[in-house]
């Protein structure tokens, strides 16, 4: 750096420094610790899935229903109320993990596991957006070093994410530092529950992949191998508490602004017509009669019919708990990903082996719920045996409801379900909406098209993504 202009340096306040020097601010703090950024990328994106993420996709997908209340819009595909996701992902969520990658890396010794739990955490991460915005920032994003990031592809994305996941698996090493407890909200770092949660993750990716990309099918067989979640103990879940400032924000939510009383989500018609017809015993833990209906009396809305204030069937206030904990990657839908993987052909084993996976996968999804055994048992004895004829209807309608209180998973699942107007269940874009086709995307916030060159252009609801063939 060279001095030219006294008044210049005068009027500015800029000091000079040799070597190329910079201004150092000491009240600013150059380094931050991995930990704690990780901590803060954790609860952030926890909060979007479980809040912003969760009713305005509940909606569009049909799970739930709006009544004709404040939710409306968003079964008409009106997507303004998905406000603030998209710049906090990368902002308060990828940056914050980039930045504490980038620390990490450079210590001396190197935290080996403590870069592997923020590289699959990433992988998480990333792979989450893409399912929800397609095309995507990844190569050139969250890294402090360009304004204006390319969007790469969401197949690029998705691979990316396999390969984080790899290199996070292979960089882990027994002797090395860790991320622990209070930092490490999901599994208090153990590493063997972080490994088993990071090839869950990319078998899922895999599944997601293969019908736009068959080339897939390989590497999904060779999954059968690698430990994967083999227990509810697995299961990648961010906690809530019974305590303020600690709560489910769907429960702080309620009780703030409705007193307590669950009144603006309701039952959908298209979710009542997977499960009564099965005398599904899950019905009464997903829904709550109305306030005069009557126990066990079910009236269920289609998206964009007014609520009956007396009947109509509410989400049950039982799943709003404050301390009920947001969900990435369960148990059940485990074992309904093995058993699609074994009933595709992808694993061995046959139609047979995939019932057995299948029927434990539903057992899971109930009991882990609360439903009762003799009722589960009653369900799954019903349940008719896979078959080349039925088993990818099955397995669908099963894998949905199973993430019935995850909305933006069940979209995924949806959209993945079978080629655009062939998906189970089976939706019809409601009166009204913004297109005449079911919404497959979220559409990129104007901030981003203002101040990113790059941005994709034309993007409209019904455009579907790569993975969705």
């Amino acid at each position: 750096m060279r001095c030219t202009s006294t008044a210049l340096l005068a009027l500015s306040g800029v000091a000079c420094f040799a070597d190329g020097a910079l201004n150092v601010d000491p009240n600013r703090s150059t380094t931050a610790d991995p930990a704690l950024l990780f901590t803060g990328a954790e609860v952030k994106f926890s909060l979007l899935r479980v809040a912003e993420l969760t009713w305005p996709i509940a909606l569009m997908n049909q799970q739930w229903a709006s009544g004709g209340r404040w939710g409306l819009q968003q079964a008409r595909y009106d997507q303004t109320r998905i406000r603030s996701a998209w710049g906090s992902i990368y902002t308060d969520v990828l940056k914050n993990l980039s930045l504490a990658t980038t620390d990490a890396e450079a210590r001396t010794p190197k935290p080996n596991n403590s870069i592997a739990q923020l590289k699959i955490y990433t992988a998480f991460v990333f792979s989450q957006t893409s399912y929800l915005w397609g095309d995507i920032p990844f190569s050139e994003a969250a890294n402090g070093k360009v304004d204006q990031p390319k969007f790469d592809s969401q197949e690029a994305v998705l691979n990316g994410s396999i390969k984080l996941l790899d290199e996070a698996m292979a960089q882990m090493d027994a002797g090395s530092a860790r991320i622990t407890a209070p930092n490490d909200l999901y599994y208090a770092g153990d590493m063997a529950k972080w490994r088993r949660f990071a090839n869950s993750l990319k078998f899922r990716i895999l599944m997601t992949m293969v019908d736009a990309d068959p080339s897939k099918s390989a590497a999904i067989g060779a999954m059968a191998s690698q430990s994967m979640i083999a227990a509810r103990g697995d299961e990648m879940k961010f906690p809530y508490f019974d305590s303020p400032g600690r709560q489910n924000p769907r429960f702080s939510f309620t009780a703030i602004f409705r007193g307590g009383v669950q009144s603006d989500w309701y039952a959908s018609k298209v979710m009542f017509n997977e499960m009564v017809p099965f005398n599904d015993p899950r019905m009464p833990i997903f829904f709550q009669p109305g306030p005069t209906a009557g126990a066990g009396n079910f009236f269920s809305l289609d998206p964009v019919e007014q609520y009956n204030p007396a009947t109509s069937s509410l989400v049950n206030l039982g799943l709003l708990k404050a301390n009920l904990p947001e969900v990435s990657f369960s148990f059940s839908e485990q074992l309904l990903l093995e058993a699609e993987a074994i009933a595709r052909g992808f694993w061995q084993g046959g139609l047979a082996a995939a019932d057995t996976r299948f029927r434990a996968g539903v057992r899971e999804s109930m009991s882990a719920i609360g439903v009762a055994t003799p009722a589960v048992d009653a369900y799954i004895t019903a349940l008719p045996t896979l078959s080349s004829a039925n088993f990818r209807k099955d397995l669908n309608r099963q894998q949905w409801l199973d993430l019935f209180m995850r909305p933006a998973d069940a979209w995924v699942q949806w959209r993945r379900s079978g080629p655009a107007g062939q998906e189970y269940p089976a939706m019809t874009a409601p009166s009204g909406a913004a297109s005449t086709n079911m919404v497959r995307r979220l559409l990129y916030r104007s901030e981003e098209i203002n101040s990113n060159r790059n941005t994709p252009t034309g993007i409209v609801v019904d455009k579907a993504l790569w993975f969705d063939k």
